[in-house]
């Protein structure tokens, strides 16, 4: 699915801790108990949700979002870990609602949604079965957590400023006069960035490699990966005088991270290190399993948070001619057995432009 930043951290949830603990409200990931939930720059929320770690359930995730604005209508999905092998779910509210014939990673309907939502706020547990309806011992069974899902869903509703309206999750407006839907945020416009386009890198230009990073101080990104363990490292031209080179500075048993130069393409080079911004107005200059498509000048960032990948983060950025603007911006918090992740939280959102 869809790397976290830090220094010389291998670790990417400790490179998201730090990056949460600067983020503005907007871009921060809140849990609660088995749920956790953010909101990306647009105001747009997501929360997700997973089975308790005591509960001895096969992991199940369920994503919640809701974009900013009045009336805005609340998409919910699920997924188990045999989704591929699983065509339809049958979700039990408590021993006699369910809500049949719940296909994986699609949304539900808008009167599964109503149901559902209503449960969450009474439920302690969403049974999920494979299949159709019924509670035969032989289906494969899972159970959803709604442990934490009030305080999650109430966050969500006071920075999308629906508290006391009837379009709150949680604390629908009951006062006379209740407050008008009318005055919900509304939704935040996402930046627009430059995608620049860039040159061809041709055969001559790796010969620019070494001499640049040789060059390089200071040289914090050698002794954290010697010379002698075979970093990756690679050259990408960005316009008739600059190149952009790239060095693994780190390794873990899974993953590593890179630093990444603009540098002229002539003596003496003068190559310097690039920041790369965060959501939250951070920036950082370390690339976690990082990928630049030369041809877009797209730089991607995937991070695990552990070797199974259940958690971690990705980044993507963009390059405007000068520098590198972030794209999006996304991440799976807990740690919960879901190999790939399960859904994850939008954390930044923005639109390129030529």
């Amino acid at each position: 699915m869809q790397a976290t930043i830090g220094t010389t951290a291998l670790l990417a949830l400790s490179a998201l801790s730090t990056a949460q603990v600067h983020a503005q409200s907007l871009t921060q990931v809140h849990e609660f108990k088995d749920w956790a939930m953010a909101c990306d720059n647009r105001r747009h929320c997501e929360a997700i949700a997973y089975h308790n770690e005591e509960s001895g359930s096969p992991p199940v995730t369920m994503w919640l979002s809701r974009d900013a604005g009045p009336h805005a209508r609340v998409h919910i999905q699920f997924d188990t870990d045999e989704s591929e092998d699983t065509q339809l779910l049958t979700l039990h509210l408590g021993p006699r609602q369910q809500l049949k014939g719940i296909s994986p990673r699609k949304d539900l309907s808008p009167a599964d949604t109503a149901k559902l939502l209503a449960y969450v706020l009474e439920g302690e547990e969403i049974v999920v079965t494979e299949g159709g309806s019924g509670n035969n011992s032989s289906k494969k069974r899972w159970q959803l957590s709604l442990a934490g899902s009030k305080a999650a869903l109430l966050k969500m509703d006071d920075l999308q400023g629906r508290v006391g309206t009837p379009g709150a999750l949680v604390r629908r407006g009951k006062q006379i006069p209740a407050k008008a839907e009318s005055s919900v945020l509304p939704a935040l416009a996402a930046p627009r960035v430059k995608a620049a386009a860039l040159p061809k890198t041709v055969a001559a230009d790796q010969a620019l490699l070494q001499p640049i990073l040789d060059a390089v101080t200071p040289r914090e990104c050698w002794e954290d990966l010697p010379d002698d363990r075979g970093p990756e490292q690679s050259i990408t031209r960005v316009s008739a005088t600059e190149v952009l080179v790239m060095r693994e500075c780190g390794r873990g048993a899974y993953q590593g991270g890179s630093g990444i130069w603009l540098a002229q393409s002539k003596p003496p080079y003068a190559p310097k290190r690039l920041r790369l911004p965060l959501p939250g107005g951070e920036s950082d200059d370390y690339v976690m399993s990082a990928n630049l498509e030369a041809g877009t000048g797209r730089l991607s960032s995937f991070a695990k948070g552990r070797g199974i990948s259940d958690c971690g983060s990705s980044f993507d950025w963009v390059w405007n001619g000068r520098s590198f603007d972030l794209l999006q911006a996304w991440v799976s918090p807990m740690c919960r057995g879901f190999a790939g992740g399960g859904f994850g939280l939008q954390l930044w959102t923005a639109e390129t432009r030529p």
